[in-house]
């Protein structure tokens, strides 16, 4: 029973964080540039009204057997912008799937999909997306990718 609520539980969170990701279509998918500061390297993309709302997705592959990064997590702002203007900015989170008592639970998860925003875009342009840290990276990401999904559903 309890095994049962708690898969149940894991599913409302995980579709919980997917909020407003769920249908829409991929636009592009972009690898990132890891920065010197723990963040990742602008992306510039072309993007019009007509693709609102647009959601903007961290993917990952967690590095393996990071014991030591067990309740870890890094701290991230990113922010939109078009011309100079800042269009939007959010932070986000990404917790370290390893657990620090690994006896008798399940294998940690080897990937990520974390949502980092959405927006609706005031006009066409050339969009920059900059990911920054808030704090210094304690949680190993590797391969990373940007994914811009578009035309998303309405909550």
């Amino acid at each position: 029973m309890m095994r049962q609520a708690l898969a149940a539980a894991t599913l409302a969170v995980f579709f919980a964080g997917c909020d407003g990701l769920i249908g829409g279509e991929e636009a592009a998918r972009i690898p990132l540039q890891p920065a010197a500061d723990g963040g990742y390297a602008p992306v510039r993309i072309l993007l019009k009204p007509d693709m609102n709302p647009v959601a903007f997705t961290l993917h990952a592959d967690f590095a393996w057997g990071r014991r030591e990064e067990g309740g870890q997590w890094n701290s991230y702002r990113a922010t939109l912008s078009a011309d100079g203007k800042v269009i939007q900015t959010q932070d986000f989170q990404v917790n370290s799937p390893e657990n620090s008592n690994p006896v008798g639970s399940a294998p940690p998860p080897t990937s990520l999909l974390q949502p980092v925003m959405r927006v609706d875009l005031p006009a066409e342009a050339e969009y920059e997306m900059n990911i920054v840290p808030l704090k210094p990276a304690t949680v190993t990401l590797n391969a990373p990718q940007l994914v811009v999904r578009i035309n998303v559903r309405q909550l």
